[in-house]
């Protein structure tokens, strides 16, 4: 039954051929309806003959839903790469459901959005998708593709939430605060004032891998804003130390030097309280009033308009307030 199912799915093909080739800022948009019958379907970004079973294929996303994960690969003279299945939310298709892909070409990567939310990235191999000559949707019966230039991605995402001030760092909730969900991104839009901190309260991942909180100078995924202050905590990193890494950094433009230090003590699966504080001259990063890190500011950090998480935190609260209640004696050192 899979096999038969399988074999349908790959005759019931739409294809369009590029009239120019793809470049940075190439915006392709597929649209349609899983159907029960064809469990599986695939987007193709393709290079060579469309018609040769053997043509390599630059980029293969391939929505498997009755195993709920999508499965991201490249194939170069008949061979497959390894596949990549990670992603930055949970599993967004459903059956009879219709669903909108948009797909934006960088410089560096394919970045995948799924009805207006950003799902993953796939960064260019060999051949990359600057090379493609067609797309191709293969088991989806009501497929449409248009394919055109875009300014920013995802286009169907709806405004950022913005992230309130409290009065202080235990002030009750005031009015309607935002339903925070993981890997979002939100706006600062007044940024955080000097002597102010972003505070973060969220749940950890029950299996942590990692995770980053990035202060951003523009609330949108693509074109690539710029990070004022990257937090990244790795758990995988040798995780049977004590303590678990956690590497500082900016990015504009480019990366430069990372700040590496294994100061985080979080468990797995409880509720955690991180706080980035806006000193006079550095960014300070706590994590349950324990000072985890500091980066000299890289850039005005007065830029700080948004906030980005990525990864296994899975916030609950977040607000601006005051950091004068914040611990800055040696016992608030780890």
């Amino acid at each position: 039954m899979f096999q038969t199912q399988l074999a349908e799915a790959r005759d019931v093909k739409f294809t369009q051929k590029l009239s120019e080739p793809l470049s940075i800022g190439s915006h392709i948009v597929c649209t349609g309806t899983p159907s029960e019958d064809l469990p599986w379907f695939a987007v193709n970004i393709g290079c060579g003959d469309v018609d040769s079973v053997q043509s390599d294929i630059a980029v293969h996303f391939n929505v498997r839903l009755p195993q709920c994960y999508v499965v991201r690969n490249t194939r170069y003279r008949n061979k497959w790469g390894p596949e990549e299945t990670t992603a930055f939310r949970i599993f967004p298709f459903k059956l009879d459901r219709p669903f909108t892909i948009e797909v934006v070409v960088d410089e560096k990567e394919t970045l995948w959005a799924v009805d207006g939310e950003h799902y993953c990235s796939f960064a260019h191999r060999n051949p990359s998708a600057l090379a493609a000559v067609w797309v191709q949707v293969t088991g989806v019966r009501d497929a449409a593709l248009n394919i055109n230039k875009t300014e920013i991605y995802p286009t169907l995402a709806p405004p950022p939430a913005e992230v309130p001030f409290r009065v202080s760092l235990d002030a009750p909730v005031e009015g309607i605060e935002p339903n925070w969900r993981p890997n979002i991104i939100a706006a600062l839009t007044k940024g955080i004032p000097e002597g102010h901190q972003i505070v973060i309260r969220g749940k950890l991942r029950p299996m942590l891998h990692s995770f980053a909180i990035d202060l951003v100078d523009v609330a949108r995924e693509w074109p690539r804003p710029n990070v004022l202050l990257h937090t990244n905590l790795r758990a995988h990193d040798h995780a049977q130390r004590d303590r678990q890494l956690v590497v500082l950094n900016a990015w504009l433009g480019a990366w430069g030097p990372e700040r590496r230090q294994r100061t985080a003590r979080l468990i797995p699966a409880q509720f955690t309280t991180f706080r980035i504080i806006r000193g006079a001259n550095e960014w300070s990063v706590y994590a349950d009033d324990v000072l985890i890190g500091e980066l000299e500011y890289r850039a005005s950090p007065a830029g700080a308009k948004a906030v980005r998480l990525r990864g296994d935190l899975y916030p609950q609260q977040i607000y601006i307030c005051p950091s004068t209640s914040s611990p800055i004696g040696d016992n608030a050192r780890p």
